[in-house]
């Protein structure tokens, strides 16, 4: 019989002992797996709703100072930036050129709403047009009208309907206040926490007008993905191609970090920023991040005491079974291999324990991804068709398996180390 059928054997005869000790393993990789999917999930769905509703994954804006300091942002000419994304062949399914209001004041006769604006092509066969969901009006009719576009809680704040006019006003590039009329042409699904990343949208003729922009003038450069989790590594060759063309840029950041950048330094002529999707959710990512690093935090204290009670456990087990372990070193087992059978309990008792408690965390993530949280309306950005998705972290999973089975070996080690040292005659002596 091998060592390790031996070890298999033994946890089977003290199978309460194991039970406990797997049962503690079991729990905490429970916990990290269903923290870690939640993570997963909601970072997934926020992704991939945000990438519905802001006009592109990679986007290039245009800054420009004037002799008085004023910040225009502002863009003609983008043959250079559809070069660079040919030459690099970055994998795209469309590119938007945009223009923003970042603060808009949409007024009507029972109130005010402050967000942002954005002008671009809502026609069919435009990129937004399929993705973003329409609960009432159409986007059909959009093109070269002043219909716009509000989500749901904006409606509802400016008590409004469809065919109903409001106000927009905002700042011309120069500075100046202007205001238009527009026409509630379509609603779509609430956003909820992420309504001011999303704000409306019309055409960008109109849209340009309220800026006091020309025709062929634009504010941002969008670029749409066909996987949208390859932002960053496209963002960063995109980059280095400008830079290496010697087109003027700005150092990377977030939107809030080039701001400031654009009030304290001074320059001539345009310089393009570059920012991706993931550099406008870096804080909330940040947020999730920080959960997962608590959560694995509380993981590795709960598994310095499970360590604790398997050093102990061991002990005892050494003790217990002292003259079993003189027996075996009489038929000519070897101290290695004796220290060895104590290993491989351990390794096989944290297997079982993490197999366990992995399956059942699926299994929560499982039943949690079939709850309808549709009444969650201002949570709504982080579902996808209001459910919770299934995501299970493989990754996370074969990194807990490597780290607590190490841990448990290495709790074990020393009371193996010591039932090895036993010389037959020490052990058989023994009248425990």
């Amino acid at each position: 019989m091998s060592v390790a059928s031996m070890a298999l054997k033994n946890l089977s005869r003290q199978l309460r002992r194991s039970v406990l000790l797997g049962g503690a393993i079991a729990f905490g990789i429970l916990v990290i797996t269903v923290v870690n999917g939640l993570s997963g999930s909601l970072i997934t769905s926020l992704e991939a709703n945000i990438s519905n509703l802001v006009p592109g994954h990679i986007f290039v804006r245009g800054v420009e100072k004037t002799e008085k300091g004023r910040i225009i942002l502002s863009m003609k000419d983008t043959s250079v930036l559809e070069k660079a994304v040919t030459d690099l062949k970055i994998p795209f399914k469309a590119i938007a050129k945009t223009t923003t209001v970042e603060q808009a004041a949409l007024i009507s006769d029972w109130g005010t709403q402050y967000q942002g604006l954005t002008g671009l092509d809502l026609g069919p066969g435009s990129y937004i047009h399929d993705r973003i969901v329409v609960v009432k009006g159409s986007l059909d009719k959009f093109k070269g009208s002043d219909k716009i576009l509000i989500a749901e809680g904006t409606a509802t704040k400016l008590d409004v309907k469809l065919g109903d006019r409001i106000s927009v006003q905002a700042q011309t590039q120069t500075g100046q206040q202007n205001v238009l009329d527009f026409t509630v042409g379509a609603i779509y699904k609430d956003p909820g926490l992420a309504a001011s990343l999303a704000g409306a949208y019309a055409d960008s003729a109109i849209v340009n007008r309220l800026r006091d922009m020309e025709s062929g003038e634009y504010t941002n450069f969008g670029i749409f993905l066909e996987d949208v989790s390859s932002a960053d590594l496209w963002g960063a060759k995109l980059y280095q191609r400008l830079s290496d063309q010697k087109v003027p840029l700005w150092p990377r950041g977030s939107p809030q970090d080039t701001v400031k950048l654009y009030r304290d330094q001074k320059w001539i002529g345009v310089k393009y920023t570059l920012f991706t999707l993931n550099d406008i959710l870096s804080f909330l990512k940040g947020i999730f991040g920080a959960l997962n690093g608590i959560a694995f935090g509380i993981l590795m204290v709960l598994f310095v005491v499970i360590m604790v009670g398997i050093t102990n456990t061991y002990r005892m087990v050494v003790y217990e079974r002292t003259r079993e372990i003189g027996t075996l070193r009489a038929l000519g087992m070897q101290r290695a291999q004796i220290r060895n059978l104590f290993l491989y309990e351990a390794v096989f008792l944290a297997l079982a324990g993490i197999l366990s408690g992995f399956v059942l965390g699926v299994l929560v993530l499982a039943l949690l991804s079939l709850l309808d949280l549709s009444s969650w309306k201002d949570f709504n950005i982080l579902l996808k068709d209001n459910r919770l998705q299934l995501i299970v972290d493989m990754g996370a999973f074969a990194f807990d398996l490597v780290v607590v089975s190490a841990l448990t070996a290495l709790a074990a080690l020393f009371p193996a180390r010591k039932a090895g040292k036993l010389t037959p005659a020490q052990a058989l002596r023994t009248t425990n």
